[in-house]
């Protein structure tokens, strides 16, 4: 199943040594509708450029298909010491 949202949370603290953050909660199954279209349109000359290439067309869609599907539960935290940012795909 493809992510449907991230939660990206930032926490940095400036010179007065007090936190601040703020956080963001994306729907990514908008961007999914979004790019579907384009998808669609692409596709055929995805095809015709692999053939062209001699490329198997099935093997790079379902690795495509994989990758997009592998990003679901990832987490990301990359913190230094005055930041720290935390990437969550749901």
């Amino acid at each position: 199943m493809i992510p449907w949202s991230a939660f990206i949370y930032v926490e940095w603290w400036p010179r007065s040594h007090r936190s601040r953050c703020f956080s963001l909660w994306i729907p990514l199954f908008l961007a999914w509708l979004l790019l579907l279209p384009l998808v669609l349109i692409l596709f055929p000359f995805i095809a015709l450029a692999c053939l062209f290439v001699r490329l198997n067309v099935l093997r790079l869609y379902a690795t495509a298909w994989s990758i997009l599907t592998a990003l679901r539960k990832t987490r990301v935290e990359v913190r230094s010491p005055t930041s720290r940012v935390l990437v969550n795909i749901a």
